[in-house]
């Protein structure tokens, strides 16, 4: 009978640290690129005036919003496994919460530019 492969609290903070690394990365990317995405379509949809292309790219900016909260999120456990409070769990549930607020608020500005541009 085999003992099973149990993984030390160590090692087990450090492959958490190395994840949250790559979901910060992650995070990174898809904020530039909505930058880039959302600049392109603001400026083609004020050119030729296209509700639709700027309604994108608003959206794609949003998508910058949402993706900075989900960074923070990140960030905030990340910080937290590393300095081992929380059990390294640093209390994930309230820190996304706080990005779910940040992305629900987008929303409601995508809204009002939407509204205001249509107007």
């Amino acid at each position: 009978m085999q003992t099973p492969n149990i993984t030390s609290t160590s090692e087990n903070r450090q492959k958490r640290r190395a994840l949250y690394r790559v979901a910060a990365l992650l995070a990174v990317i898809t904020i530039a690129y909505n930058l880039l995405e959302g600049a392109v379509s603001v400026y083609f949809g004020m050119e030729d005036e296209t509700l639709a292309l700027f309604g994108f790219g608003m959206d794609s900016f949003v998508e910058v919003i949402s993706g900075a909260g989900i960074l923070h999120m990140v960030m905030r456990i990340s910080s937290n496994i590393a300095s081992g409070s929380g059990g390294g769990n640093g209390d994930p549930d309230r820190f996304e919460a706080t990005a779910l607020r940040i992305t629900g608020g987008a929303f409601y500005l995508l809204a009002a530019g939407l509204v205001a541009s249509a107007a």
